[in-house]
């Protein structure tokens, strides 16, 4: 009771504390009788949590009103475009005057901005980022329009604007700034409605990614290289199809290329950051449009060498991911999926479609099989899961279309080449099961997908190699077959492998009982019947004794 006692002496004294301290918080000074407290009742409450209350603008109000500077932005972008066009159209101003006072509406929206930066950072800088589109598009139209400059002078100045562009964030600093420049920069000619089949608008494109390739990296925003990467290629690639300059088209699309993919590098490089898991497959879909647009230009231009260059798209992505993989040698990347997928895609079409030839297609079967048996990589590993996705889905996909084809001019037709292919294929799946059986047996779902595949080749290839001799000898080669199965399950106590033999023996009976009964000769027909049941007897017994290990 000793304990009991004290917890409650404790409470009698916090309370006559608090009743002390709520009579002097009540009376007035002279009112108040001034009582000492004993110092064993001095006890001081638990403290309580500190309220942050200093005045600042709510965060939910700052952010709200960006969509307004956003608006504005366009609005004057907008503004400066149809003045522009406003003037072609009336004659009010002459080109010249046009042009400066664009150039003057830029300027000064990049001062409003800087004059306005210690109020609101991030608002104030929208407005400098409008002003480096409108000097864009100012010069753009300044040798489209008006043919006021020569094409080196118009692209001397589209690169001074880009130069402005990345001494303009070493002031402010800020993400809106270099995305809604590139934005702009990118949707100029647009925004202009002119007709861009010139070879100037893919030059102009060309020093937009390299400036704000740059500038993503001083940024330090994965954003600024994802949209200028999309804007470019899409861009680029969609103004090639008019302009009827295939080979132009293709090498300023690997100009793009080459520019972000690098530019990419050297962020990680700098900033000892690699990309994230998102970061690299949001890059993703735009490697697949490269790739895609890429490769239908050099193939207008020479379809020959189209698989070859391709694969030397994939050869710069694997050499910039194993430099980046040297700055990290204790970690894997994430961007090792991507690296993988894009690789992936790049080889199935260029070397799997287009330059292996259609004749050996067949013995991809063979070796992709084989090659599982002895590689050290298990795809069916879970470790290797994740980088190897698209890689295991491209290598099966192969092996179904193959599979696919064995079985068609199996069932179809009698050629030699066919019949050699799909043995040779039987081989190579019973060499997994023999070298990887142990990995394989935890895992009876890859059992199965081995299993089912020999035994569909092993039954249609004895069928083609023994029909020439009669049902007897398709039956005796199929039961044989499964009796070795059978066989070797019992060796290795594998019962997943002996009930799959069940597949074979129930066709083989099946034969026997509904075509060999009815339309053989008797003979054959007494044969098949006493050899398929001695076999069946047989295979049930000692699948009987299998399935007792299992219990």
């Amino acid at each position: 009771m000793s304990e009991t006692e004290a917890r409650l002496t404790s409470i009698e004294q916090r309370l006559t504390m608090l009743e002390l301290y709520i009579r002097k918080s009540h009376a007035s000074p002279a009112e108040e009788p001034r009582h000492e407290i004993p110092k064993h009742a001095q006890i001081q409450p638990p403290p309580l949590p500190e309220l942050s209350i200093s005045i600042r603008p709510p965060l939910q109000e700052v952010k709200s009103g960006n969509w307004l500077g956003v608006i504005a932005v366009i609005c004057f972008v907008l503004a400066a475009a149809f003045i522009i066009k406003l003037s072609i159209e009336s004659g009010w101003l002459t080109p010249q005057r046009q042009i400066g006072l664009a150039i003057l509406f830029g300027f000064g929206l990049i001062g409003a901005g800087f004059a306005l930066m210690n109020s609101d950072r991030e608002y104030a800088s929208l407005l400098p980022g409008a002003g480096i589109i409108v000097l864009y598009i100012t010069f753009f139209s300044t040798h489209r329009l008006y043919s006021l400059i020569s094409f080196e002078t118009a692209l001397a100045s589209s690169a001074a604007v880009s130069g402005l562009s990345v001494w303009l964030y070493t002031r402010i600093k800020h993400d809106v700034y270099p995305i809604t420049a590139a934005v702009g920069a990118y949707i100029a000619p647009v925004v202009l409605g002119l007709s861009v089949i010139n070879t100037f608008a893919m030059y102009y494109f060309i020093l937009c990614s390299l400036g704000f390739a740059v500038i993503s990296i001083w940024v330090q925003s994965r954003i600024l290289t994802m949209i200028s990467a999309y804007l470019a290629i899409l861009i680029s690639a969609f103004i090639g199809l008019d302009l009827k300059q295939d080979d132009l088209v293709s090498f300023m699309l690997f100009l793009h290329f080459l520019i972000f993919a690098t530019g990419t590098f050297f962020y990680t490089k700098k900033f000892k950051r690699p990309l994230t898991e998102n970061e690299s497959w949001s890059l993703f879909p735009v490697l697949l449009v490269f790739y895609a647009m890429e490769y239908y230009y050099l193939n207008r231009i020479q379809p020959s060498w189209a698989p070859w260059i391709s694969l030397g798209f994939a050869g710069i992505l694997l050499g910039l991911y194993l430099s980046a993989k040297k700055l990290f040698p204790d970690r894997n990347l994430a961007s090792q999926s991507l690296i993988l997928a894009f690789v992936t895609v790049v080889c199935f079409h260029s070397l799997y479609l287009e330059l292996i030839p259609k004749d050996y297609h067949p013995w991809l079967f063979a070796l992709v099989v084989s090659g599982g048996a002895f590689l050290p990589i298990r795809l069916w590993e879970k470790k290797n899961n994740d980088a190897l996705v698209i890689p295991t889905l491209a290598l099966f996909a192969i092996l179904a279309i193959e599979l696919y084809s064995m079985i068609i001019h199996l069932i179809s037709g009698s050629e030699t080449s066919w019949l050699i292919v799909s043995m040779v294929s039987l081989a190579s799946l019973w060499v997994v099961l023999i070298f990887q059986g142990t990995q394989l047996k935890v895992q009876k779902i890859h059992d199965y997908i081995l299993l089912g595949p020999a035994h569909v080749l092993a039954i249609l290839a004895f069928y083609r190699l023994t029909t020439d001799y009669g049902s007897l000898a398709v039956s005796a080669s199929w039961l044989i077959y499964a009796i070795c199965v059978i066989a070797f399950a019992f060796a290795r106590k594998d019962v997943v492998m002996a009930k799959s033999a069940i597949f074979v023996l129930g066709l083989a009976a099946g034969k026997a009982l509904l075509y060999d009964a009815s339309s053989a000769p008797t003979v054959v027909r007494i044969l098949c019947l006493l050899l398929t049941g001695a076999v069946l007897y047989g295979a049930g017994f000692l699948i009987r004794k299998i399935s007792s290990w299992a219990t």
